[in-house]
């Protein structure tokens, strides 16, 4: 159903518009649903490892963990009669992000993987893989994140792996499949945290400059001399696993892709999430009623708000940007749209620091309504999916809770401009 408030006013048309008798009239109340969807995410070659723990106010407990695999290095070199092994480190940068709290410890353990990391056969991995790792742990460090500080995170591997790395390497040097044999033996490891002490998920950097294993070593001659060398980290198979905790919260409970939950069923909210995959879809049941308007005037301005729940959400953790796209009946997702200058159609936030009540993400539908209302029959099956960015996905635990169109105050809605033409 919708109504129209009618406001008598001016749009800038531009030169060529002839002057008429008309109405400018606002409709604000035309009907239009939101869902919460979910999909999996690809989480390979995002460049940023995700590791801990965030107790989401929603949602409950998330984890992540970061998958990696290890290559031979192509010029390791050991003097088995004068070299002495000090330590094997793997070494992190942050990147910067991160989520939760990080004024408390968080303790991380670095677990050797007994299965191999092979990518689907779409060559890629999602937050929803994993594979099989030991229970006893190779590494635990505890340290207080310090994110913005991009301060590397040292964690010591247990002596007894890394010498069985050395030995390996020396006695298979000459091997024409050591590269093979060494990562079939050492498949690789996985990094979570203790859900019971960390309280925050950090991102880290996936590059041979900023993620690797540094052994340190010496030999005493005359004098000690010190020696470091690196083994590089896969970067085409490092991915990260992301999961919820609390199967009871109804969002977690979302897992088909083909099922959705309406704002009715969820308090009249709805749900973005980057980490886990959900986006949320509009849906618009009453535009072929807005076929009528076409013989009566022309719809000269379509804007879509969203509101966030800013009972929940606090400023800084808005996203500064979201996507629109089509979507079908069993939330087949077929692309974004696009302005007339064919670049992505992004919302722009608006924000409301005093009272918070008028804070929104705007996205300008007009090119799109009116396309849509040239169907002969408009397929309401058809609808529009929101979502964060693709750098955000798979590498962040980025949310935004959303008010549906059902709810009284601050609710999304679709607002439409119409010029209504006076043949009286």
């Amino acid at each position: 159903m919708w109504f129209v408030s009618c406001q008598e006013g001016e749009l800038d048309m531009d030169d060529n518009f002839i002057y008429t008798s008309t109405y400018t009239s606002l409709i604000d109340t035309v009907t239009i649903q939101l869902s919460t969807i979910v999909d999996t995410v690809k989480t390979t070659s995002t460049g940023n490892a995700l590791i801990g723990y965030h107790q989401h106010p929603i949602m409950g407990g998330q984890t992540a963990q970061s998958y990696f695999s290890l290559s031979a290095p192509s010029n390791f070199s050991w003097d088995t009669e004068k070299e002495v092994f000090d330590s094997l480190v793997l070494v992190l940068r942050p990147t910067g992000y991160s989520i939760g709290d990080t004024t408390v410890d968080a303790l991380f353990n670095v677990h050797e993987l007994t299965e191999t990391i092979e990518l689907n056969d779409d060559g890629s991995l999602y937050n929803t893989n994993s594979f099989a790792f030991k229970e006893t742990p190779i590494s635990t460090e505890s340290f207080r994140p310090y994110p913005q500080k991009e301060e590397e995170v040292n964690m010591r591997l247990d002596d007894t792996y890394a010498i069985s790395i050395i030995d390996f390497l020396n006695t298979y040097k000459n091997h024409t499949d050591k590269n093979s044999l060494f990562e079939e033996d050492y498949k690789g490891f996985v990094i979570n945290c203790d859900t019971t002490q960390t309280r925050a998920a950090m991102a880290f950097e996936v590059s041979d400059s900023t993620s690797y294993l540094r052994l340190y070593s010496h030999t005493v001659e005359q004098e000690k001399i010190e020696k470091e060398q690196t083994f590089s980290l896969k970067s085409t198979t490092q991915f990260n696993e992301i999961y919820a905790h609390n199967k009871d919260i109804i969002f977690n409970q979302l897992e088909d892709k083909k099922s959705r939950l309406t704002e009715q069923s969820t308090d009249g909210m709805v749900i973005l999430q980057s980490g886990l995959g959900y986006k949320f879809r509009v849906d618009l049941p009453s535009l072929n009623n807005l076929i009528e308007l076409e013989t009566k005037g022309h719809i000269v301005k379509a804007e879509l708000r969203i509101h966030p729940n800013m009972d929940i959400m606090q400023t800084d953790e808005l996203p500064s940007t979201l996507y629109i796209g089509d979507i079908y009946r069993a939330n087949e997702i077929w692309g974004y749209l696009t302005d007339t200058n064919s670049n992505l159609l992004t919302s722009v936030l608006t924000v409301d620091r005093m009272y918070h009540e008028n804070t929104y993400y705007s996205f300008d539908l007009t090119y799109y309504i009116n396309s849509r209302m040239q169907e002969a029959v408009v397929d309401t099956d058809q609808g529009l999916f929101i979502t964060l960015p693709d750098d955000d996905m798979g590498s962040s635990l980025m949310w935004l809770a959303v008010n549906g169109h059902s709810i009284t105050n601050n609710n999304s809605k679709l607002l439409l401009y119409y010029y209504y033409y006076d043949n009286e």
